[in-house]
């Protein structure tokens, strides 16, 4: 009895060792990773939009309003997807690089928008600056038969008339929420007056001086005032600041030393309190990487998520010693797990 015993043991060892140098050679790596800047939903995507970073826009969702009128745009390709001009929820799923137009041909893909640009081969195509071509995903379509990419073409003419397929064709989902988030059914002061209105809707509406024809829409704010007088502000940015909320501009105005000192203290007091909470959930080392956004391989995939958040897509395989899963972020990085450990990232 005692030796079989001793051979279970010594079996179990055996074993034990094995799944252990199976894991340990499946981490292929040992770098840690920062959480990669976020799209920030306060902004829109012009503002943010860069050639050296335009990768931060990779999973980034976006609204389509039904498009107007075809023959202008915006520029957008597929090999089908009947239903496009009726508009809808995309996501950028990558960019395209390179040979753009070359690229394009050798897909074998139609003009589903912008008609004036259907022939790849016209001399429309060399009076075009192209920034960048987002290929897109219909959200609400996740088979593969019916869910051909869309290549979305941002350009300009480099002379007039500048038809193009400009940035907000599609509108930033996160931007959109956001600024409904931020003045919605809010008071609001007009800063060339200082008077008081009342932001009773953000919608999308045609862009102002556009054409009546194309498909080009922006978030706008709709104000009334005590008078039943109303207006259509677009929400205010970097560089358009026409009105803020009455609360900001009370703090603008009224706000002293200490009450930004209290403001600076809750805000320390938060990130104390979430990396108590990961040291107490993951252990010393790990919880305060996690609490700083950092991961590293050998991590699960609780950890990830709080550190990175939510991806924007996952895929999952399966074989007969391991479960697989990449996560999607922005930025071109993949987290790729076996078995429910982090094993690498790449980018």
């Amino acid at each position: 009895m005692k030796i079989k015993f001793l051979l279970s043991l010594f079996l179990l060892c055996i074993v034990s060792n094995f799944a252990y140098s199976q894991v340990a050679a499946a981490i292929k790596e040992d770098k840690v990773y920062t959480k990669p800047p976020a799209y920030d939903s306060t902004k829109t995507l012009e503002e943010q939009y860069k050639e050296e970073n335009q990768y931060q826009f990779i999973g980034l969702q976006l609204t389509l309003p039904p498009v107007i009128n075809p023959e202008i745009g915006p520029i957008v390709f597929s090999k089908k997807n009947p239903a496009f001009e009726k508009g809808g929820n995309y996501i950028i799923t990558d960019i395209l690089k390179g040979n753009i137009l070359e690229e394009l041909k050798q897909k074998k893909i139609i003009n589903l928008c912008g008609y004036q640009f259907k022939d790849l081969s016209s001399i429309l195509w060399q009076e075009m600056i192209i920034h960048v071509v987002f290929i897109l995903r219909d959200n609400n379509r996740h088979d593969t038969l019916n869910n051909e990419p869309l290549y979305w073409i941002v350009g300009e003419r480099k002379f007039a008339p500048y038809c193009s397929s400009y940035f907000n064709s599609f509108i930033s989902t996160p931007y959109f929420e956001k600024q409904k988030q931020l003045f919605q059914n809010q008071p609001v002061i007009r800063l060339n007056d200082k008077s008081k209105w009342l932001c009773k809707e953000v919608t999308l509406l045609k862009s102002k001086g556009s054409n009546n024809q194309d498909s080009m829409y922006d978030v706008f704010c709709l104000l009334t005032n005590s008078k039943g007088v109303k207006l259509q502000l677009k929400p205010p940015s970097e560089k358009y600041r026409s009105f803020i909320t009455e609360k900001q501009y009370i703090w603008l105005d009224h706000a002293n030393r200490n009450e930004k000192e209290q403001l600076i203290k809750e805000e320390n007091e938060r990130v104390e309190k979430h990396k108590t909470e990961c040291v107490s959930k993951f252990g010393q080392r790990k919880g305060v990487m996690v609490a700083q956004g950092k991961i590293e391989p050998g991590m699960t995939p609780e950890m990830c998520e709080v550190a990175w958040g939510m991806p924007w897509d996952i895929t999952k395989t399966k074989t007969s010693s391991a479960t697989k899963e990449v996560w999607f972020y922005n930025w071109k990085y993949k987290l790729h797990f076996e078995n429910k450990i982090l094993v690498k990232v790449t980018q």
